[in-house]
């Protein structure tokens, strides 16, 4: 496993500007973190020239995530709406190539929402279109588009590895990517190591969370045995610690992601913490590279 470690910025702050973005950057740092992750719902919101200074005067590297709304759901029967959600993708792509971030990935082909109904067969034709022109803008702007599946409870259409992979193939994205994240994997797949064997070619970054998504290792998810089977897949992507605690969210996100409880008051213990229980994870899956 040759991929860099991050951390994501929620861990420490969703305010995104100023000292507390600085401060994120230097923290993560301090660390040991080689990339800090920052999420878009709005790509037009994110300050740009701020973004650029605090990471590279922290001496990290980007990611760039997002998630789509209900006002910009390209999966939506309304094209105007369609169409906004892909103008936010594109410009999330430009953004990137702006930065020099490799890629965007996150909910993005659908809306991050609970759904009532499952997907149609239209509606994946859509964003198969969709996806088509977005990958040919983000092979212009030389960067890559992933596709986080999450649970049924944030979003529908892709939900599993598997059927990020087939969307992905009815697009014929050249560009695309899975972004896999263990919170939901570890709600939606039947079989994880099988999932990641399955669709291995195609991944392309991960999010590591624990099962409750509060601080890494105070939950059941196995992560040796993940790190095991992307060690026998041989997956060579990042990695980014996602922890959430509501202590230090906004009630909007607290409220978006269901987070009730207080998983931790201090974000600098919870990240060296998440640092060191990843890297012994990581060891002992080299060493034994054990599997489900």
């Amino acid at each position: 496993m040759a991929g860099k470690l991050g951390i994501h910025s929620l861990v420490f702050t969703d305010d995104w500007s100023g000292e507390k973005a600085a401060h994120s950057c230097r923290a993560a740092a301090e660390i040991g973190f080689e990339l800090i992750e920052v999420l878009m719902f709005d790509p037009e919101a994110l300050d740009v020239a701020l973004t650029r200074k605090v990471v590279n005067d922290a001496g990290l590297e980007l990611r760039l995530g997002m998630a789509l709304g209900p006002e910009a759901d390209i999966s939506s029967a309304d094209s105007s709406i369609a169409e906004r959600g892909e103008k936010t993708v594109k410009r999330a792509l430009e953004i990137a190539s702006e930065l020099g971030a490799p890629a965007v990935s996150g909910i993005t082909y659908a809306a991050f929402a609970n759904y009532g109904a499952p997907a149609t067969v239209q509606a994946r034709q859509r964003v198969a279109e969709r996806l088509s022109r977005l990958d040919r803008r983000a092979g212009e702007l030389g960067v890559r588009l992933g596709l986080e599946p999450v649970n049924r409870y944030e979003s529908y259409l892709v939900n599993t590895l598997d059927e990020a992979a087939s969307l992905i193939h009815a697009s014929g994205g050249a560009n695309l990517f899975i972004h896999m994240d263990t919170f939901h994997m570890n709600i939606e797949e039947g079989d994880i190591a099988a999932a990641i064997q399955r669709n291995a070619p195609l991944l392309g970054y991960a999010h590591v969370a624990d099962s409750n998504r509060g601080i890494l290792g105070g939950g059941h998810f196995d992560l040796t045995s993940y790190f095991g089977a992307l060690e026998s897949a041989g997956y060579k992507g990042d990695f980014t610690v996602e922890a959430f605690s509501s202590k230090v969210l906004s009630d909007a996100l607290v409220a978006g992601v269901r987070l009730w409880r207080e998983a931790w008051d201090d974000s600098l213990v919870a990240a060296r913490l998440a640092f060191d229980v990843i890297r012994v994870a990581q060891e002992k899956a080299r060493v034994g590279c054990k599997v489900w």
